[in-house]
């Protein structure tokens, strides 16, 4: 849970409620003889939720984020002189 002074988000009690409630399986299923084998959690990483690592960035999250260095530079793309700023560009036109 963020650990803010004065937080209170009501969809976030909602959710680490039913992360506790889930924890042993549905009750339905288990007085059917459905018993869940171990325990169930929301957050992949199998810790109840508010002690879960939520701001977590995951691999695929930080692929995603990533640029391509082989792209050419937008504003590069105009200027036939060159990109090295350490060699003579020529003469600007302005």
């Amino acid at each position: 849970m963020c650990g803010c002074s004065g937080f209170d988000n009501p969809d976030w009690r909602d959710a680490v409620a039913f992360d506790a409630a889930i924890r042993h399986g549905y009750a339905r299923a288990i007085a059917r003889g459905s018993a869940l084998h171990g325990e169930a959690f929301v957050h992949r990483s199998m810790l109840p939720l508010d002690q879960a690592p939520i701001d977590h960035v995951t691999r695929s999250e930080w692929k995603e984020r990533q640029t391509s260095l082989v792209e050419p530079f937008p504003e590069a793309e105009d200027d036939d002189r060159g990109r090295s700023p350490w060699s003579c560009r020529g003469e600007d036109e302005d």
